[in-house]
């Protein structure tokens, strides 16, 4: 085994401090690793962690770009429901659509 060099040093002394319990979280971050004690993430916290976030070997389909108009107020909303569950607005808007199309049109496509 050849000499670690500064990155690994640093790794597993930031691995170590965390182990210790030395680094705190972020002001107003969701707390994402949790004590063994803890019960199991849930399916909608996995969806807040990863929403948005595409995976790296999946290749992504073509997007579409939406253009819409909105109120002030529904902007300032869409935006805060998006920081309150860590994801961007468009990750928001998209979950919402997805979320109104299943529970009022989900006859039309079910494979979703």
């Amino acid at each position: 085994m050849g000499v670690k060099d500064e990155q690994d040093l640093l790794d597993e002394r930031m691995a170590l401090e965390a182990e210790r319990g030395e680094w705190e979280p972020v002001p107003g971050s969701r707390p994402t690793y949790r004590k063994q004690s803890d019960p199991a993430l849930t399916r909608a916290d996995l969806m807040a962690i990863f929403e948005g976030r595409p995976r790296g070997e999946t290749p992504q389909p073509a997007k579409k770009t939406w253009r819409v108009r909105t109120t002030d107020l529904l902007d300032e909303w869409a935006e805060a429901g998006a920081e309150e569950e860590h994801v961007g607005r468009s990750a928001l808007i998209r979950k919402a659509v997805q979320e109104y199309l299943a529970t009022h049109h989900a006859s039309l496509f079910p494979a979703v």
